[in-house]
């Protein structure tokens, strides 16, 4: 499946349900998420999957140009150049899951 890949990350203590939107930028399109972490993990494919509130209609990033088939979650998969950015996206997404505080990402589709 194609997640939308996970760019950035940072952690709101503000609260609001969230649905990812998508834009449109000069270094291209990339949809965004302001809410809680509903479910986050490692899966057996080693890729992190930060789930949203609320789902995101696949036809909105098709919109843009992004072609998603999974409109409920970010992913990142994990690699060796990669891997110590994963292991702070991790725990930074896993404390705000844990503390119910709001996180803000951006995303492009990288998988």
């Amino acid at each position: 499946m194609r997640y939308l890949s996970t760019l950035l990350l940072f952690i709101s203590l503000q609260a609001m349900a969230g649905t990812p939107t998508c834009h449109d930028h000069s270094g291209g399109a990339y949809c965004s998420y302001s809410g809680t972490v509903k479910q986050i993990y490692v899966n057996a494919s080693n890729f992190i999957l930060i789930y949203f509130e609320n789902s995101i209609d696949v036809s909105t990033p098709a919109a843009y140009g992004l072609s998603v088939t999974n409109g409920g979650a970010a992913a990142l998969k994990i690699t060796d150049e990669n891997k110590e950015f994963a292991r702070m996206l991790y725990s930074t997404a896993l404390a705000a899951k844990a503390s119910g505080a709001t996180i803000g990402m951006q995303m492009k589709v990288a998988i």
